[in-house]
């Protein structure tokens, strides 16, 4: 019986195997979240630009082709301040693309529900 408290208490004190991951692996996979976040970004701008009168649409793909400009400059400022050289540098840049690509297909949202 003394032995069950001990075997609970080695149970709860070892730790959770987690998958290990290289660098490469991390990288690919932050690279892959963004392309996921990109393709809903063009799947929604596509449902804005569809609902626009062409006036609205112009202005749009000006404020998009900004947009994607300074996502793509704030993302590499952002990866190299924080990773310069470093085999890390694909993961924070991938990351910070995915992170903004998000927010901005929230905006976008937001613009389909104004339409309704």
């Amino acid at each position: 019986m003394k032995l069950l408290p001990l075997c609970l208490a080695l149970l709860v004190a070892a730790p959770v195997a987690l998958p290990a991951q290289s660098q490469q692996e991390m990288n690919a996979e932050a690279a892959e979240t963004f392309k996921k976040a990109d393709k809903e970004l063009n799947e929604v701008y596509a449902k804005v630009l569809a609902n626009l009168d062409d006036l609205a649409k112009e202005n749009l793909k000006k404020s998009q082709r900004a947009w994607v400009a300074w996502r793509d400059a704030e993302a590499a400022f952002r990866a190299d301040a924080e990773a310069r050289g470093g085999s890390m540098w694909p993961l924070v840049h991938e990351g910070i693309r995915g992170r903004l690509t998000k927010e901005r297909v929230k905006s976008l949202k937001e613009l389909l529900l104004e339409e309704k």
